[in-house]
């Protein structure tokens, strides 16, 4: 085995004619996919006009777990045409088994085996299908937490559909999203989860509702019917990607509001080495308390900071010292308009020991927001639960 290299076990599940049966079956697997796993594999597999769209270019991601500790990793396309002439093309699955030790070489990321895979295959269906398959041996690379994946989402509209995901995940059965959502944001998703909470969330991604299969997370694009059948399931939360509804901060999971603060600071190497350190025996109830720790633990700091560089030009929420008061008004205005990075640097300026210049300010920015509230009623915009939040930011004491 070459140095570093973890195994794992591969095999198709697609639509053929073989010795041993017509229709959706494993065709190919490596030698070891048991007798159980591909009896479970067949079980999630996609058959006949599962993919959402009819289009050969579009691919379904798929994660979930198997037995004894396994998970499966898998990507679905459309390959060639039904070999039974019903019309249509095959549904292709590739799919990637990890037992448990394996898979924590990967830091339980899912999108981390499927990039080392599309580095040493090409997964897309060849003109003929394989008989047997070798196991892969692949290289895991990366910390638990990649820094670059937080910088990604670096605009105040990405940011709020990322803390409005988290919310809704974190608190939902189950979590169907809809809209033109992309595959960057579940991957920004599971690198922002401590390692060993990533295993609970089992998603697919552009296949038709299903519910003998157990997704937690379920894409599903733009398609009305399929929305339709599955938030009628008991259970499931619908996100709609293209006009996330904003959760009041007060109201909202402890750990999408820490991810807020990951994704608003201009340095993320932080905030990826507090959720990494993390341990391995992190739960997923434990995630309140941790979110509302990692959030003091990073404001603590920017404070120390602050006070061990003077002379460097603060940012306009260090209210213990030259504080522009026009930079706060600018940023209830901003936060107002929907911008979660300002509305996260207002919510920072109240982490200061309370003084008379501070209360202040308090109540400068108050006077501010309802003078902005009056001129903003009966123009139809519709943010009223923003307003709440920015309100509830101004007025509390302490964060």
């Amino acid at each position: 085995m070459p140095a570093g290299t973890v195994p794992v076990e591969q095999a198709i599940f697609t639509s053929a004619q073989t010795m041993n049966k017509d229709g959706y079956q494993l065709v190919a697997w490596s030698p070891g996919i048991s007798a159980e796993d591909a009896r479970v594999l067949a079980v999630w597999g996609p058959a006949h006009d599962s993919m959402i769209a009819d289009d050969p270019s579009d691919v379904s991601l798929n994660f979930h777990p198997l037995r004894d500790g396994k998970v499966c990793i898998s990507r679905t396309m459309l390959g060639s045409a039904e070999y039974s002439g019903r019309g249509g093309r095959q549904v292709y699955t590739h799919c990637f088994v990890l037992n448990k030790a394996s898979f924590a070489r990967f830091h339980n990321d899912p999108f981390r085996v499927l990039s080392a895979a599309l580095a040493i295959h090409d997964l897309r269906p060849g003109p003929e299908l394989p008989t047997d398959l070798p196991t892969m041996m692949m290289l895991p690379s990366g910390p638990p937490v990649e820094p670059g994946l937080i910088r990604f989402f670096d605009s105040p509209t990405q940011q709020q559909t990322m803390v409005t995901w988290f919310h809704l995940a974190l608190t939902s059965k189950k979590l169907l999203f809809t809209g033109n959502y992309n595959d960057r944001y579940l991957s920004v998703f599971f690198n922002l989860l401590p390692v060993s909470i990533r295993p609970l969330f089992p998603f697919s991604t552009r296949l038709r509702y299903s519910p003998r299969r157990e997704f937690r997370l379920i894409g599903l694009a733009n398609d009305t019917e399929e929305q339709k059948k599955a938030a009628r399931q008991e259970g499931c939360t619908v996100f709609a990607f293209d006009s996330p509804a904003r959760t009041p901060e007060l109201s909202r999971h402890p750990w999408a509001t820490w991810v807020q603060v990951a994704l608003c600071q201009r340095e993320p190497d932080i905030a990826a080495k507090l959720i990494g350190e993390l341990p391995l025996s992190t739960r997923l109830e434990d995630l309140p308390s941790i979110g509302n720790r990692l959030r003091v633990t990073l404001s603590g700091q920017r404070r120390k900071e602050a006070d061990a560089s003077p002379a460097v030009s603060l940012p306009p929420v260090a209210l213990e010292r030259d504080t522009d008061r026009e930079e706060l008004l600018r940023l209830v205005e901003r936060s107002l308009d929907g911008d979660v990075s300002a509305l996260e640097r207002l919510s920072s300026a109240w982490g200061c020991p309370e003084d008379s210049r501070m209360e202040s300010l308090r109540e400068d920015c108050a006077k501010h927001f309802v003078s902005l509230s009056r001129k903003r009623q009966g123009t139809g915009d519709s943010r009223s639960s923003m307003a709440l939040e920015i309100l509830s930011l101004i007025l509390r004491t302490s964060p």
